[in-house]
């Protein structure tokens, strides 16, 4: 695969992904989007996995920690795993893996779930260790360090660094939809806030502790 098309690909990838997850999680974006990115989403990853075995590898550690995760939740992601793997087996009817740095990555992709769970409850008190698991870069760091012994090509490592980048600018752009749908009102004590969507009636307020 040409190298631009191989980053542009991947960053495509992460970008559809999130966007697909925002819809489902957090209720924001358009679901017929949605559905349609994850037949692009499918496609694309299939063909990526028929034609490149090295991304091969790396798309099937990802699919893999998305399966650890329990992301694979809705009938989108389904759909778009199950296109993913029936296209290279259609096209060769085989998948080119090579299993040392899938167990690698998937490896990097447990400790970046089970820190970033971590640091979701609380557990994690440094700033540093919080903002590495927060967008999650152990991946990044196993795949840095295949580069460096050579089993991939830097090339790679750019390309998944690229669907890390537009997963998270996804992901933050929705946040910023997200806040800008309520109101935070503090009362008297910290632990009272009310919280109001914005344009419903008052009577649309209600309070408690609430975190976005």
């Amino acid at each position: 695969m040409e190298y631009y098309l191989l980053l542009v690909s991947f960053a495509f990838l992460g970008a559809g992904l999130k966007y697909i997850d925002c819809v489902y999680d957090e209720g924001v974006f358009d679901k017929r989007v949605a559905i349609a990115l994850g037949v692009m989403c499918g496609l694309l990853g299939g063909y990526i996995i028929a034609t490149d075995r090295t991304a091969s590898s790396i798309g099937i550690a990802v699919v893999i920690g998305v399966a650890i995760s329990r992301k694979i939740d809705t009938p989108v992601f389904m759909v778009a795993t199950v296109v993913a793997f029936a296209i290279p087996i259609f096209l060769a009817n085989s998948i080119m893996l090579n299993w040392l740095p899938i167990a690698a990555l998937v490896f990097g992709g447990i400790i970046d779930e089970m820190g970033n769970n971590r640091a979701d409850l609380g557990l994690i008190n440094s700033p540093f260790w919080k903002t590495f698991f927060h967008f999650r870069f152990s991946m990044q760091v196993v795949m840095l360090l295949l580069v460096i012994a050579g089993v991939f090509e830097p090339i790679y490592f750019l390309a998944f660094f690229l669907f890390d980048l537009s997963y998270h600018m996804v992901g933050g752009y929705a946040n910023r939809i997200i806040r800008g749908m309520y109101e935070f009102i503090v009362m008297d004590t910290p632990d009272e806030i009310i919280v109001r969507r914005v344009g419903t009636a008052s009577n649309g307020l209600f309070n408690g502790n609430s975190e976005l």
